[in-house]
């Protein structure tokens, strides 16, 4: 039968004690920051959906924006304008979606903020105040853009003002409220998540 041989570097003969260190502990005892980070993680998948669902708004009010332009008269609408139209609300839908997912999302992360009232960091270098706070800028803003949205949804079908139309898929296209590069980039670099393109 064999033995296992014993390590000459381990033996107490030659002045090598073997001491045991002692492995850090999770400092997150009640699991805030394994919860914060579930918060901002959900943020940033409900901001991917609602870059996801702008674009396919934007191509919806573009092809509202060509067929209005040079397809319709002062009594007559395209029949192609209703499938747009219905196309463009599912979307504003989504839209409306997302912006109750990052309600949702905001709240958690405020009542996160009242567990952790210092300014502790919580994940990495952020505490829990300043999550909540980004999270509240991204919630307002996301609010404003989902109610700019639906107005346009409501409205350009029937425009026939060739200028507004331009302003309207502008205004969809681009963010008005919402900075995508501010802080919330920060925070998801933070967290190890990519940006939000």
């Amino acid at each position: 039968m064999s033995r296992t041989p014993m390590k000459a570097t381990a033996c107490p003969e030659n002045g090598h004690n073997f001491i045991p260190k002692e492995l850090p502990s999770n400092k997150d005892v009640n699991g805030i920051s394994r919860t914060v980070f579930t918060h901002v993680s959900n943020l940033h998948g409900l901001l991917l959906d609602w870059v996801r669902v702008q674009s396919k708004g934007t191509k919806i009010c573009r092809s509202i924006s060509s067929l209005k332009l040079y397809d319709c008269d002062d009594g007559y609408y395209p029949q192609a304008m209703q499938p747009l139209a219905e196309s463009l609300l599912d979307a504003a839908d989504s839209l409306k979606n997302i912006n109750e997912g990052v309600s949702i999302v905001n709240r958690q992360l405020q009542a996160m903020a009242r567990l952790q009232p210092g300014d502790d960091p919580v994940i990495s270098t952020w505490s829990a105040s300043q999550i909540s706070r980004t999270a509240s800028e991204i919630h307002l803003a996301i609010d404003k853009e989902y109610k700019l949205k639906y107005i346009i949804t409501e409205n350009i079908a029937h425009c026939r003002d060739e200028n507004l139309i331009e302003v309207y898929v502008s205004s969809w296209e681009f963010n008005l409220y919402l900075d995508l590069e501010g802080n919330a980039s920060y925070l998801f670099a933070e967290v190890g998540l990519p940006p939000v393109t």
